[in-house]
């Protein structure tokens, strides 16, 4: 059962790219440094730039939402 088209939390067409910024580089003076990508809006972060592409990852208060 393929489950890729299940849900609209696999939708990523409604999400604006104007709400992502990124990819950022964290200093190499940080153990461990790594690339990001952050919410313009809601300023949520992470490592993985198709989580922004999730409305459910975005603070309830977030514009990703209106």
């Amino acid at each position: 059962m393929s489950t890729s088209n299940s849900t609209s939390e696999n939708s990523i067409g409604s999400i604006k790219k104007e709400h992502i910024s990124g990819p950022h580089w964290e200093p190499p003076t940080i153990p461990n440094a790594t690339t990001y990508w952050r919410c313009t809006s809601c300023q949520r972060e992470s490592t993985c730039e198709q989580d922004l592409h999730r409305e459910r990852f975005h603070a309830p208060s977030c514009e990703v939402h209106q």
